[in-house]
């Protein structure tokens, strides 16, 4: 009966951290300069990450320019569920972007080309759930790890001397690599096992899919322009999605520890779904996995983007942006064979959400330093339940995902630019399903670091 307890167990925990889409939202921040303004750059956008931003703003450049940055990701989840506490972190440090900005000799006005690689979406996720059942010690662990990039092209082009179009033309991809562990001890001897352990993986591929944002930007004047609007289109795309399962293979399993139940004792089979058992002599049963394959389409919704800057004393730059995106009008395309994936219901477990983004920037005198700083507001927009057919509540998000940022840049030699940006975000939110309750406490700091070289 105990091990029909943990089955079972297994399968009420596996619903309640089934994952939303890993393609819809996740923003993770594209450039130093930017993200040290707080993201909001739609209505600047004059370095290289304009390609995502506000492609028009390209127009801005005069100068040729290669730009990298680095990254170093840091994420945190005090959970409790069912008054147990767990905690669980997740680092990496990652690419961030290369690009190269040529502005091509014109008699009149602008024409800037650009090309490159950013980072646009950060798939990290991670949780840890402790507590007991039938009398054993429960540590289960989640973790979703990867990203989506953005290789493209743009072009920006003064039609006016106050006004500018812009185009960024690429294809998007990324990987995530999500693992689910289950794991029960006994620790009150009930019986011949000491420790169950399940463990599965998904291994999603997002193919290259066509992926373009058009631009506009209104400054004056314009050169050095001390005021700045623009506005952004992007399309969502259609994600191709392949993925790889594997899990414990769905067969009764010898039972490992046979030799230690007493003598005469009938074969008493383990049920599914183990990965491995391990026995109160240490002795240790693997077993093989099941790999499953399917391919599903992802439709995503178009973005809209609106942005303004302002030069309100010499040297001191104030800007804000608005980006829209509508969530629950996402759609599957396509069938998943296995059943696994492809069953979200966009119109009632996600909501459209409006992230908005206030940033500063300062220009010290004398010195070629640049100090920056930043806020913005990026609602989670899955709210569940995680099994729309079943009767338990929306996700309750008791605080939503807001970021605070810092940044500082220095020019050296007049040629190289260095750039520094720290961000720090938490969110906080509640989930109840079967009769159970988990809270989970999200704090995340991202730091980034860019050099840029003009010529």
């Amino acid at each position: 009966m105990k091990i029909l307890a943990i089955a079972l167990l297994c399968v009420w925990v596996r619903g309640a951290v089934a994952q939303e889409e890993r393609a819809i939202d996740n923003f993770a921040g594209v450039g130093v300069r930017a993200m040290g303004m707080g993201g909001a750059f739609v209505g600047v956008a004059d370095d290289f990450t304009a390609m995502y931003w506000n492609p028009a703003g390209l127009a801005q450049m005069q100068q040729r320019e290669v730009q990298v940055s680095l990254l170093r990701n840091s994420r945190a989840n005090d959970s409790v569920f069912n008054g147990t506490p767990g905690s669980s972190e997740l680092t990496n440090t990652r690419f961030g972007s290369l690009g190269f900005v040529y502005p091509y000799p014109v008699y009149r006005g602008s024409l800037v080309l650009a090309a490159g690689f950013t980072r646009i979406k950060d798939f990290d996720w991670s949780l840890n759930q402790q507590g007991d059942s039938a009398g054993l010690a429960t540590d289960h662990t989640f973790q979703h790890e990867g990203e989506m990039a953005l290789a493209g092209v743009s072009a920006a082009i003064d039609v006016s001397p106050a006004v500018s179009l812009g185009a960024t033309f690429g294809l998007v991809s990324g990987e995530d690599e999500a693992v689910s562990e289950f794991d029960w001890a006994d620790l009150q001897d009930g019986f011949y096992e000491q420790r169950f352990l399940v463990r599965d993986t998904f291994t999603d591929e997002y193919k290259w899919t066509p992926y373009a944002v058009l631009g506009a930007m209104l400054r004056t004047p314009r050169d050095n322009p001390r005021y700045r609007l623009g506005a952004t289109f992007a399309t969502g795309g259609t994600h191709e999605i392949r993925y790889v399962f594997r899990g414990p293979s769905s067969y009764d399993k010898p039972n490992p520890c046979q030799h230690l139940f007493p003598e005469g004792t009938p074969d008493s089979p383990l049920a599914d779904n183990y990965s491995s058992v391990e026995c109160d002599d240490g002795t240790v049963g693997n077993f093989p996995d099941e790999v499953g394959r399917s391919t599903y389409e992802l439709a995503l919704p178009f973005e809209f983007g609106v942005g303004a800057s302002a030069e309100a004393v010499p040297g001191l730059t104030l800007a804000g942006s608005l980006h829209l995106a509508e969530w629950s009008q996402s759609e599957y395309k396509g069938a998943d064979d296995y059943g696994l994936r492809a069953d979200t219901s966009f119109e009632t477990q996600y909501r459209d959400v409006l992230r908005y983004h206030l940033g500063a920037e300062y220009r010290v005198p004398v010195v070629a330093l640049d100090l920056r700083a930043g806020y913005f507001v990026d609602p989670v927009p899955f709210i569940g339940p995680r099994d729309p057919s079943s009767d338990d509540p929306p996700i309750r998000i008791e605080e939503d995902r807001r970021f605070i940022t810092l940044g500082a840049g220095i020019l050296v030699d007049e040629a190289m630019q260095i750039d520094l940006a720290w961000v720090r975000g938490a969110f906080k939110q509640v989930e109840e399903f079967s009769d159970n309750v988990l809270s989970e406490d999200y704090a995340i700091n991202r730091l980034v670091i860019g050099v840029g070289y003009n010529f």
